[in-house]
């Protein structure tokens, strides 16, 4: 190290000098291994979904450690865990799976419904322009969408110490029967408003 120090200009301080070298053997002994019968499977952030690990933790899309939010064991012969990569509670209902899920912010989509729903009585009324009201329901509708592509990661990464992901799963299939009870409700009583109070 003294020679490619004098050759770059570097200083090599005591600090330097003495520190161990890296270790493949110890780097070796760091990564998680399987115990007999089992299998290492990651959930991993890139792909929002359960992947199998090979011995160096890299899945088959090629996406390393760093990419696993979390590493766990599980049976040779059980099938690998399934969270789906949108969540349909969260796009019908964000504010309320938002609440119920430790996501206050998602309460902001309701001025935005109502702002939608005003821009468009409007102009089908012809007292504002149709491409506003087609841009701000686009733009809503986008944001549900990207909300609801990211809501099981987050909500499954919530509770990741208190459900398995199947317990998981389960839960989010009440939610969407329920945010989607919950959205009928709401375009009736909005359609009944805007026919027969707001004209």
């Amino acid at each position: 190290m003294a020679k490619r120090a004098k050759k770059t200009g570097h200083k090599v301080s005591k600090v330097e000098r003495d520190a161990p070298a890296p270790s493949l053997e110890r780097a070796a002994r760091d990564t998680p291994r399987a115990r007999p019968g089992m299998r290492l499977v990651g959930y991993c952030k890139a792909c929002r979904c359960f992947v199998e690990l090979d011995k160096s933790l890299a899945d088959p899309h090629g996406h390393r450690r760093r990419d696993m939010a979390i590493i766990m064991e599980l049976p040779v012969d059980k099938p690998i865990y399934h969270i789906p990569q949108f969540n349909w509670g969260a796009f019908l209902m964000p504010p309320i799976w938002g609440a119920g899920h430790g996501q206050v912010f998602a309460v902001v989509v309701y001025p935005m419904w109502l702002m939608v729903d005003n821009l468009l009585w409007e102009a089908i009324h012809g007292q504002a322009s149709m491409l506003l009201a087609a841009l701000a329901l686009a733009g809503t509708l986008a944001f549900m969408f990207f909300y609801a592509r990211m809501a099981n990661y987050v909500g499954y990464m919530r509770v990741l110490t208190t459900m398995s992901p199947d317990e998981y799963c389960a839960a989010e299939r009440k939610w969407t029967i329920a945010c989607a009870g919950v959205a009928v409700l709401m375009a009736v009583f909005a359609t009944w408003y805007n026919l027969a109070v707001r004209v």
